[in-house]
């Protein structure tokens, strides 16, 4: 069966539907039946509504994976929970879901949610089901980690990122070390929305052995800008809500 990605949230949505974009990421990974959340977005009425639209039951969600301690990953769960009525698997850094103080990244649950999530740390390699793993934490120079996630369908292996602030060729070279073929798909955004022309091409040059590109999010239109001008115009594909990536 082919393993389908589908972008749930983002700050881009499908023209003339009534998607949302909004600041965030989420995808939703489907494979061999089962249902993963690769991050749960910002916002739960946008994650609901664009859930909604594209009819995608929270009951039907086995696992959530949170890649990064980011709200804009990590701050929909509550939403995600209080629309589902059993427990849910939930991957995230740990102590991610904890008591949210001022000066703290955690995002806070309310009570009537509090005891759906099992939570899972995140360390060394996952494998979730089989084909579907997530990584262990990468972290930029300034110490921020995330996971990846990785799906595997035959010859084909995507790897999905929720904001790649640190550079993607040490990730990609794992990947392929650890599952044993090429990556075949990036998904998901780079950390360019910011960043200087010259940090643009160095990630397109580590990049550019990936076939099938589908970037969004922190990327940034003047990140896919930059990135075009190395890899061409069709050389990077856009990635909205409701767009779908089969593997």
């Amino acid at each position: 069966m082919t393993a389908k990605i589908t972008c749930v949230y983002d700050e881009g949505a499908q023209p003339n539907t009534s998607l949302i974009g909004a600041k965030g990421t989420a995808m939703l990974v489907e494979k061999d039946g089962k249902r993963i959340f690769f991050n749960v977005g910002l916002r739960d009425r946008y994650l609901i509504h664009n859930m909604e639209y594209l009819d995608i039951d929270p009951n039907t969600i086995d696992i959530a994976v949170v890649s990064q301690s980011n709200p804009c990953a990590s701050g929909a769960l509550n939403g995600l929970l209080k629309n589902r009525e059993g427990p849910l698997d939930v991957y995230c850094p740990e102590g991610l879901y904890g008591s949210k103080s001022f000066m703290s990244r955690s995002v806070s649950l309310s009570k009537e949610n509090s005891e759906k999530p099992i939570f899972h740390d995140i360390g060394a390699w996952i494998e979730l089901i089989p084909g579907v793993f997530i990584t262990p934490f990468y972290y930029d120079p300034k110490g921020y980690g995330e996971t990846f996630m990785v799906i595997v369908e035959g010859s084909r292996v995507a790897l999905l990122s929720g904001r790649c602030s640190c550079y993607p060729d040490k990730v990609i070279s794992d990947v392929q070390e650890h599952i044993g073929k090429k990556v075949t798909a990036f998904i998901g955004p780079v950390l360019l929305e910011k960043k200087k022309k010259p940090v643009a091409a160095a990630y397109a040059e580590m990049l550019a052995s990936v076939p099938d590109l589908y970037l969004n999010h922190c990327v940034g239109p003047d990140g896919i800008v930059n990135l075009r001008v190395h890899l061409g115009l069709d050389g990077v594909s856009d990635f909205y809500v409701g767009d779908v990536y089969n593997l």
